[in-house]
């Protein structure tokens, strides 16, 4: 999403292609090439005819990213390249962020990207987003436009506050001491060519992390979104707070908040669940949870922010759950008493990962087995579905993990 002030910008050949892109003639081209599906040959040599080689790559590299835009960020004639909005913060969790941000302030966005992240921020206060690539700042310009015009014809509040984008180096524009810095460093690995996979070291940020803490330790508040994985060294554990969210199933980030509402070495889980709806989870010391190798009524698997939290004993012993055969695995409790950073499972049949006893308790349940979830263990879920036969029936999921020197295994089905 990101490009830092010491990365290349990625350039167009004709430069008149980057203002352009925004315009009433190149959304048009975009609308049409994105209605028409996948670009065929002949439509593409014909688009190359109409408005250039280097318009007409815009257009259809513009037009294929579109649905993933729409998919994080709903409905709308948005303009992002396909790196820039995998890169991007959907909607949901920029939503939830923006609302951790005092309400007023004066908010620099460095590393804006696209704008995911920036149009939300821009209903919290007057907003100042940053990019130096100038294709990526202005599709970010023109998101911020569509979202303000939704924002307008909804009649929701905020959307009054001013908001400026700029094409530069980002510690060209530095924040006053009563800003808010949000930040969305660069997380490639130099050595990865391929651009493959994310680097988990801080030394790998770009900007480095010695460059733009002092600055978020000089304002008011910072919010820096970094990749799960990444290690951060104990000065930040020691100044603020480290958040990981999770959405649609998987933990999407790890957040370092600095400010007075971000007590020092505080450590959330959040998983959010929609637009206006997150749960969280905080502790300043960790917790450990009691262990037993019997299952009782309910299992529980754990949202994956817990998990990359280092939270999940912690969570367990708050709601009263106890680890099957350690924390790595799965949870158990006569009671579901949990929140929506556990999914729980009511328990039919449990015993040793048996395929015959398997088979024999799915045929007794009069059920099959549609989900399969493994902890600690080599195991295939289709490869196991496959197995297990019965496709007819009650729908049960397998919860399998090791408990002790056995592998366990579960049949339950969500309550």
């Amino acid at each position: 999403m990101p490009s830092s002030h010491d990365l290349p910008a990625s350039g167009d050949p004709d430069p008149q292609v980057i203002p352009w892109l925004s315009s009433p003639e190149a959304l048009e081209a975009i609308d049409r090439a994105e209605a028409a599906g996948q670009a065929t040959v002949a439509r593409t040599a014909a688009l190359r005819r109409k408005i250039g080689p280097d318009r007409a790559a815009a257009v259809l590299s513009a037009a294929a990213a579109r649905g993933k835009a729409i998919d994080k960020w709903g409905t709308g004639p948005w303009l992002v390249t396909d790196r820039g909005i995998q890169q991007a913060t959907d909607r949901a969790i920029a939503r939830y962020k923006s609302r951790r941000v005092p309400a007023g302030l004066e908010i620099f966005d460095w590393c804006c990207g696209v704008g995911g992240e920036a149009m939300q921020l821009s209903d919290r206060g007057p907003l100042t987003a940053i990019d130096r690539d100038p294709k990526i700042a202005e599709m970010a310009r023109h998101n911020l436009g569509v979202h303000r015009e939704q924002q307008a014809a909804s009649d929701v509040a905020g959307w009054e506050f001013r908001s400026t984008v700029i094409c530069d180096d980002v510690f060209a524009h530095h924040p006053p001491a009563a800003a808010w810095l949000n930040l969305d460093p660069d997380r490639r690995s130099e050595s990865n060519t391929a651009g493959t996979s994310r680097a988990t070291h801080c030394d790998y940020l770009q900007p480095p992390l010695s460059d733009w803490l002092p600055v978020a330790k000089q304002v008011a508040g910072a919010s820096i979104k970094l990749a799960p994985a990444t290690q951060l060294p104990e000065e930040c554990h020691e100044l603020g707070e480290r958040e990981w969210i999770s959405h649609r199933g998987s933990c999407r980030q790890q957040v370092l908040w600095l400010g007075e509402a971000s007590p020092p070495g505080t450590i959330r889980a959040t998983v959010v669940t929609g637009d206006d709806s997150a749960t969280s989870f905080a502790v300043d010391q960790p917790q450990l949870c009691d262990e037993t190798d019997t299952c009782e009524a309910f299992a529980f698997d754990l949202d994956p922010a817990v998990r990359a939290a280092g939270l999940s004993e912690s969570y367990a012993a708050a709601k009263g759950l106890r680890a099957l055969g350690g924390p790595a695995g799965f949870f158990t409790a006569q009671q579901n008493d949990v929140d929506a950073l556990a999914q729980p499972f009511e328990v039919l049949w449990h015993g040793v990962a048996d395929m015959k006893k398997l088979r024999q308790a799915i045929a007794a349940i009069d059920g099959c087995v549609s989900e399969v979830k493994i902890r600690g263990l080599d195991w295939k879920p289709p490869t196991i579905i496959k197995k297990l036969g019965r496709r007819e029936g009650k729908k049960l999921t397998l919860l399998a993990s090791r408990i002790g020197s056995y592998c366990g295994a579960i049949l339950a089905v969500r309550p």
